[in-house]
């Protein structure tokens, strides 16, 4: 899978939630035009839904103040860092994300931030678990931990984002 259907598929993720309807990401963003195989594929995905649940958090953060907004800012970080790694696992550079994603509804306050910032975060579990099951060592312990990180994340949203302050990003 490369090159935009990678990138649609991503925002599938993201939009789906049972709908078999496939949204837009709309820009100019191409992928690698390596073959996919083995452990490349799921780590593409992997990649490219990272990249639309950033996008979602900038839009998620916008609609957040205070400590919440941190926490909104900090799992952009942390995806980031685990795009990297995972960019690195495949030996190659991919490119950057899609301009905008069809998100799978309007975020328009705290509440509806909330709920999408849980929703991305549980979509995607699967895709990290997938580059769990498909690889060893380094990058297999990254999508283990980046699973991880992505159910943390998911809880404190589903907590209406009060869980303790010690929670991990």
């Amino acid at each position: 899978m490369t090159g935009l259907s990678l990138l649609a598929a991503a925002a599938l993720t993201l939009a789906a939630c049972g709908s078999t309807d496939t949204p837009a990401a709309t820009g100019n963003a191409t992928r690698s035009t390596s073959s996919s195989t083995g452990s490349q594929e799921p780590l593409e995905q992997a990649i490219a839904g990272m990249d639309a649940a950033v996008y979602a958090y900038g839009i998620i953060g916008a609609n957040l103040s205070g400590a919440q907004q941190r926490r909104a800012e900090t799992a952009i970080a942390t995806l980031d860092r685990q795009r990297a790694v995972f960019e690195a696992a495949l030996g190659h550079t991919v490119n950057e994300a899609a301009v905008a994603y069809a998100l799978p509804g309007p975020v328009t306050d705290g509440a509806s931030a909330r709920s999408m910032a849980e929703l991305i975060e549980m979509k995607l579990i699967p895709y990290f678990d997938a580059v769990a099951r498909t690889s060893t060592g380094a990058t297999q312990r990254a999508a283990s931990t980046a699973a991880s990180k992505a159910a943390n994340r998911a809880q404190f949203w589903s907590a209406d984002g009060t869980a303790s302050p010690g929670a991990t990003a």
